[in-house]
């Protein structure tokens, strides 16, 4: 699920709300311009939700509330959707969502369909950079880190797929529940998004592309049998579909900076 998939629910739980009395008339004119979802911060301990939203502290003023109480009210109504598990309310109004774990993997069909455009500025033309020699850019380059992280999982796909690992239709994306897979997922659907808020800044855009090929990094579950003679198991047709998804957003990522995604590094 994407931010702005994330931003119509809310709204549509703001707008019913609204309709039956639990919030002012005004919430169905919908939530403040701007960015309102993040990924949730995978290094803070403890944390399970996927996305982050301080909407109702930006938006309470407007409806003459307090960030706990549109919080509260817009809690109540996400929770009873059914691409949505859990959602937390902070006393500060901060509300962390958890997603179905289908609705949270249905961002692998979005990338697949989309691959061509996907975290890319439609009006804009790339013109990628030669490749590097291996070892010319520093270790800390975030290009480099997301180069690198493309060319790794060019090889897993390249190595699932030489055993007859395939993505089939039926492929169990909901089963790819790990925590690093999870952040994976989330910040594969944050891509387009934290570029486009980034735009003019190709530093910070950087940084932001060398992120998400630190998550791919951390996300070492196996696509294919560890062991000569192991069956194929369902698993690793989910596993390869996020692979691909993975490469199609690092190598667009890498795209808009102007820069070559290996395949081989």
């Amino acid at each position: 699920m994407t931010p702005e998939a994330l931003r119509r629910v809310l709204e549509d739980v703001a707008a019913h709300a609204a309709r039956i009395g639990d919030l002012p008339d005004e919430a169905e004119g919908g939530a403040p311009a701007g960015s309102i979802f993040r990924p949730v911060d995978g290094r803070m301990a403890g944390v399970v939700a996927d996305w982050v939203t301080p909407v109702a502290r930006r938006w309470a003023p407007d409806l003459d509330l307090s960030p706990a109480e549109l919080a509260t009210v817009l809690a109540q109504g996400l929770v009873q959707q059914r691409h949505i598990d859990a959602v937390e309310v902070a006393p500060s109004g901060l509300l962390a969502i958890t997603l179905d774990d289908r609705a949270r993997a249905e961002i692998i069909r979005t990338v697949e369909q989309g691959q061509a455009t996907y975290a890319l500025e439609p009006s804009a033309t790339y013109s990628p950079i030669a490749a590097q020699a291996p070892g010319s850019r520093l270790a800390e380059d975030p290009v480099a880190r997301a180069q690198r992280a493309h060319a790794r999982m060019c090889r897993l796909i390249r190595n699932a797929e030489a055993v007859g690992v395939e993505v089939r239709s039926s492929a169990r994306i909901e089963e790819l529940t790990h925590v690093s897979e999870r952040l994976l997922l989330v910040a594969l659907a944050d891509l387009p998004q934290r570029l486009g808020t980034l735009a003019g800044d190709g530093g910070q855009q950087a940084r932001t592309v060398g992120g998400l090929g630190r998550l791919a990094d951390t996300w070492t579950h196996p696509l294919r049998p560890e062991r000569l003679g192991e069956a194929l198991l369902p698993i690793f047709g989910a596993r390869l579909a996020l692979a691909r998804a993975t490469r199609i957003v690092l190598r667009n990522g890498l795209a808009r900076l102007g820069a070559h995604a290996p395949e081989r590094m």
